[in-house]
């Protein structure tokens, strides 16, 4: 893992829709829009409805629809676990 990316997994009741080294996500979080980088402190929040924005270790954007659901960080490693998850477009 390059020094300036961390871990992601996007997963949902049936499947891990998504896992890999990413340099960031912006994601819809309960209180506002949250950004996530390597090395951010632990947190646990929730997430609404909404677009997923996924920075890749190549700097490639992919835009994700969630459904609602939670957001853990820790040690950067990035766990998303959403009821609902679709591929739209590249953002």
């Amino acid at each position: 893992m390059s020094e300036k990316t961390f871990q992601l997994s996007v997963t949902t009741p049936e499947q891990v829709f998504f896992e890999g080294s990413v340099r960031s996500i912006v994601a819809p979080g309960g209180l506002g829009r949250l950004g996530i980088l390597v090395n951010h402190a632990p947190l646990i929040t929730t997430l609404v409805p909404g677009f997923l924005v996924i920075t890749s270790a190549e700097g490639e954007k992919r835009e994700l629809s969630i459904g609602p659901g939670f957001l853990d960080v820790s040690n950067n490693h990035v766990t998303l676990l959403t009821e609902t998850v679709s591929q739209e477009k590249a953002a």
